[in-house]
């Protein structure tokens, strides 16, 4: 690959000798089981979630071949249950029902049994939701099975996630049950069958959101992200500041794959930080500026995190006009986080230094197109290519390129590179298409045989075998006339299948690699995913209380009330209720919690205010809740950095070998953007994009105008925090600073035209009120 493993990398639960989670390591024959257990959900997702099975049986009657076994179709709750009950063992096999190491050292009686019926309680609605489907009708049996996975899911959340969230979801249901009379046959019809466990959230997570997770841990295993990062490294690496502003982008583009705020520091910090650390930043800086540009990863279009995706099933607007809404926020964020290093470099007076670790610029240049794949999904996303189906194509061409970027194996690399791009744009080709791009395909195949027997650009090995399977596919799915989507779907699915193909066979020591990395994958997905799986399922059942008692409608009106219908003060309420509850619930079941208690109190405040009436443009969606949940779903990410918890911030300290509080207190000014940007994108909902009614020179220049003055009060508010700006600044300077940067967040022309002043005051005479003036 383009970028070698030096050494063996960290788990994921486990830096500098810090344990951040523990599960158990499992004797062979239960981890056989495990695997079994991860590599059926990836099976079960693609064929009956992503519908691969109608596809493969629509391919195959196309050439008069009927297998009417893959008709077989299950309802989507049924697909839900399946995947439930795969997550509930593998929870119950690898984590323990305390972290100390005693529970470490093996499964006991109990966890079998919990496992089983973990199993059996999901399987059980997989059994019967057929005849619950058509008569509705629930029974004392559905009760007892129904109320046992509720409790299993509570437990697994708790051993997974920690006792935040299952507390709450605990107390949600006790009043929920209370308020309903304790009829047990309403409670299990609404939290078992209809919504709850299986309500949008989980359906989110096993339609879009798993998708994704595949995508990342192909990524990761095959070698993209630690290519992301060390281009990064010898992007930036040599300048002052190098490493933290290689940091930053690359943290970026590995966050928005992963959705995790935690796992993105423990991959790409166990690189990033001990290299800035190296440059001169002091291991409280090096430790804060990971987490910031990891937690921000969630923000960044074009993937986002797994709240994002329930975001869009919320508001019934497509994913693709989502990203489109968080392009300008993701900018002012990572551009703030931007501006705090580059001044906290100048202030330490860091110098530019040899990155000794980093190949030249040129062969990352030369591998450019190992970034091919994030192009694809980028592309899908925005033409309005099922989020799932956009992941599963990049996939297949993410495992191509991966091949091609394999050094030990022969074959001309930029001729290779021309075959990849050429076949990928004729994929995307339309149906009008068809028989001559078919035709090309197969041409090309030939041509590329030919090649082999008579010059060094091809040889007979596994880049050519890897690349004659995808050529040829695609050509025989696009003579058989089937859609865009089918064959951006199989093309992802049969690039594992040639993958495992070519590398099973393969004799070759990099051939074998890729063989291990692409069967590690999907375990790693399937183990990976119980995380955002359990918490979508308990934020799921906070969410069909809320719907069985009526009360997320009271809350909003007495959220309201409590403001005396002030809007600042809602904001500022409604933050840190976001915050607070953040810091100990994941991202997604935060921004569930938040979306449907906090984000409707804001949207009654606002409702019958212009522009915030209006709705839309193209979509019955108000401007208002499209504001308010942007609002939550904002602080509910930060809180991943956010003091006293701030997971990904001890992750960092944990990983520099730097104080916490310092740490944690340098992270979130690095992430000042993120904590005020909600408030100017609120308050300014042009800068979604998708909510102007019309584009003209004007709007263009009022939403530039908008952009350009959050940007210059971010720089003015990092002067003022970091106290420096071509010399140390005296205290009173900044604190003026601090005041017109917080008063320009209105974006009031005056303060804005204010603030430039002062800064042209502190360019030509920033001397007179230095510190050591």
């Amino acid at each position: 690959m383009a970028v070698e493993d030096k050494k063996p990398k960290k788990k994921a639960e486990e830096v500098e000798g810090v344990v951040l989670e523990k599960i158990r390591v499992l004797p062979p024959s239960l981890e056989r089981l495990v695997t079994i257990a991860a590599i059926l959900i990836g099976i079960y997702e693609i064929l009956f979630i992503f519908n691969f099975n109608y596809t493969l049986y629509d391919m195959f009657s196309r050439m008069g071949i009927e297998i009417s076994f893959l008709k077989t179709t299950f309802q989507t709750k049924q697909g839900e249950a399946f995947v439930l009950a795969m997550i509930l063992f593998i929870t119950f096999m690898l984590y323990p029902i305390r972290k100390k190491e005693k529970y470490l050292k093996k499964v006991p009686i109990y966890d079998y049994v919990l496992a089983a019926l973990g199993v059996i309680s999901s399987l059980y609605l997989f059994a019967v939701y057929q005849r619950y489907a058509e008569f509705a009708e629930v029974t004392q049996t559905d009760v007892i099975f129904g109320i046992m996975a509720i409790i299993l899911v509570l437990e697994a959340t708790r051993r997974v996630l920690g006792w935040v969230l299952p507390l709450v979801v605990t107390v949600f249901l006790l009043y929920g049950i209370n308020n309903i009379g304790f009829n047990w046959i309403r409670f299990t019809q609404q939290l078992y069958f209809d919504e709850g466990i299986f309500g949008i959230p989980f359906f989110v997570m096993t339609i879009y959101v798993f998708a994704f997770v595949f995508f990342g841990a192909f990524l990761l295993r095959i070698g993209i992200s630690d290519y992301i990062t060390e281009f990064m490294i010898a992007l930036f690496g040599s300048r002052p500041g190098g490493p933290a502003k290689a940091a930053v982008v690359s943290s970026g583009l590995m966050g928005t794959v992963s959705g995790s705020s935690v796992a993105n520091v423990l991959t790409t910090g166990t690189f990033t930080i001990p290299l800035m650390k190296k440059a001169g930043y002091p291991p409280e800086i090096a430790g804060a500026v990971e987490p910031v540009a990891s937690t921000g990863g969630q923000l960044m279009p074009p993937i986002m995190g797994a709240a994002a995706f329930i975001m869009a099933e919320f508001l019934g607007i497509p994913y693709n006009k989502l990203i489109i809404a968080a392009v300008i926020p993701a900018l002012v964020y990572y551009s703030g986080v931007y501006i705090f290093i580059d001044l906290e470099t100048k202030r330490l007076g860091l110098k530019s230094m040899a990155v000794e670790e980093s190949k030249k610029l040129g062969y990352f240049l030369r591998k450019l197109y190992i970034l091919l794949p994030v192009a694809v999904i980028t592309v899908a996303l925005v033409w309005g290519i099922p989020p799932h189906i956009s992941a599963i194509s990049s996939l297949g061409i993410a495992i191509w390129v991966a091949w091609i970027a394999r050094d030990e194996i022969n074959g001309h690399e930029g001729f290779y590179v021309g075959i990849v791009l050429l076949t990928t744009l004729m994929m995307f080709t339309g149906k009008s298409m068809t028989g001559l791009v078919a035709g090309l395909l197969v041409v090309l195949s030939l041509v590329l045989v030919g090649l082999a027997f008579m010059t060094d650009l091809v040889d007979f090995n596994e880049k050519l075998y890897i690349s004659l399977m995808f050529i040829l596919f695609i050509a025989l799915t696009k003579h058989l006339g089937m859609t865009k989507e089918q064959i951006l779907l199989m093309s992802g699915v049969m690039g594992i299948a040639f993958s495992l193909i070519v590398g099973y066979i393969s004799n070759s020591e990099e051939g074998r690699r890729m063989y291990s990395a692409t069967y590690e994958s999907v375990i790693d997905a399937g183990k990976t995913s119980t995380s955002v799986m359990l918490a979508a399922a308990s934020a799921g059942l906070i969410q069909g209380v809320l719907t069985m008692t009526g009360l997320v409608t009271r809350i909003g009106y007495r959220l309201v009330d409590l403001t005396a219908g002030n809007l600042l003060l809602l904001l500022i309420l409604t933050m840190v209720f976001s915050l607070i509850l953040g810091m100990g619930v994941p991202t997604t079941a935060n921004y569930i919690i938040t979306s449907l208690v906090a984000a409707p109190a804001i949207f009654n405040a606002v409702q019958s205010v212009a522009p915030y009436d209006q709705p839309v443009p193209g979509f019955a969606t108000a401007i208002a809740l499209l504001a308010a949940h942007f609002f939550v779903f904002y602080f509910g990410i930060l809180a991943d950095v956010t003091p006293p918890v701030a997971l990904a911030s001890y992750a960092g300290s944990a990983l520099a070998g730097g104080d916490f509080w310092k740490t944690a207190m340098n992270a979130v000014k690095y992430a000042l953007a993120g904590y005020i940007g909600p408030y100017i994108y609120f308050t300014h909902p042009e800068m979604f994009l998708i909510t102007v009614p019309e584009w003209n020179i004007a709007t263009a220049i009022r939403v530039l105008y908008y952009l350009l003055a959050t940007l210059f009060i971010m720089y003015l508010l990092a002067i003022a925090l970091t106290g420096f700006y071509k010399t140390h600044l005296k205290k009173w300077v900044r604190i003026i600073l601090v005041v017109i940067g917080l008063a320009g967040v209105t974006l009031n022309p005056i303060i804005i035209g204010t603030g430039v002043a002062a800064w042209l005051g502190l360019k030509f005479y920033g001397v007179r009120v230095s510190a050591g003036a």
